[in-house]
């Protein structure tokens, strides 16, 4: 089996680390990644509120490339991604004025969508089309004794009826995951908050204050780890730890890496094959995990 594959801007650049231990997962479980042809930004989080009817077009070429690439899937490690083209691929079908102005916009180029293709994210792939079983029967390592927290973010849920995958605000695919793997999946009460990353260019101090808050969260239900769904939170959650730990003066970390990774770890995979970051890898060593 094979999918049509969208890294993003983040997955191919800051958060490489994401590529790379999904391409392992993708491959341990025998399924093809062929990579959208030459893809662009999605301009999720800006450019939908800068041009509402571009940021529509810009998505359509994308799923554009992918019918004509034979998919009506495409998917997607990165929830800003997945939220950006489901968004689109709505507006474009249910809202008439703005799908005629964004026929206008694409009149004369390549773009021919026709409705059929539209972004997944890779977790309702692994759940649903390859299943937990086949997962499961893929562990070499299991990872006993480790406390996940289950960290979902805000756009891989919301809004439901775009995203339509899980209930929003009673999801169970990330800790359906973690389970797997022979960890101990966390719950917390900020698992469905934003982590900050789109303040950050903006208003850093409330960005970083709503980093540390998701973190604390799960730090106050004993997690050792936290697992999340996109690469942008990547960025934000994991690459910030120490200056976080700084700002708020706090005696603790708590590392995060990306579902595939954690995965990959079952799988036999070592964290450095994975790119996982040091202080993930310390938390990790002191569990007995690698």
């Amino acid at each position: 089996m094979s999918y049509a594959y969208y890294p993003g801007c983040a997955t191919h650049g800051l958060s490489k680390d994401v590529d790379i231990a999904t391409r392992k997962v993708f491959e341990t479980l025998g399924l093809k990644l062929e990579e959208v042809k030459d893809w662009n930004c999605c301009g999720g989080g800006f450019y939908d509120e800068y041009d509402e009817v571009g940021h529509v077009a810009l998505n359509l070429r994308n799923l554009s490339i992918v019918e004509k690439m034979g998919y009506n899937k495409m998917i997607t490690p990165c929830s800003v991604c997945l939220h950006s083209h489901r968004l689109a691929t709505y507006k474009f079908k249910e809202n008439k004025d703005i799908r005629k102005k964004v026929e206008e916009r694409i009149k004369g180029t390549s773009i021919s969508y026709s409705g059929k293709a539209n972004a997944e994210h890779i977790v309702w792939v692994l759940v649903r089309d390859i299943g937990i079983q086949k997962i499961k029967e893929k562990v070499k390592r299991p990872l006993t004794g480790l406390r996940v927290a289950a960290y979902y973010g805000c756009q891989m849920l919301r809004p439901e009826e775009i995203m339509g995958f899980e209930p929003a605000f009673n999801p169970h695919s990330m800790e359906d995951l973690i389970s797997v793997t022979g960890a101990t999946p966390v719950t917390f009460p900020n698992a469905r908050s934003c982590c900050g990353f789109p303040l950050m260019g903006s208003n850093p101090s409330v960005g970083i204050k709503m980093a540390y808050s998701v973190l604390k969260s799960a730090k106050d239900q004993e997690a050792d780890i936290l697992v999340h769904p996109c690469s942008l939170c990547h960025l934000q959650l994991d690459s910030l730890q120490l200056k976080i730990k700084a700002e708020f003066n706090t005696n603790w970390t708590l590392p995060a890496i990306y579902i595939t990774q954690l995965l990959g770890l079952a799988f036999g995979f070592s964290a450095d094959e994975l790119g996982i970051s040091n202080l993930a890898k310390q938390v990790l060593i002191s569990k007995g995990v690698v």
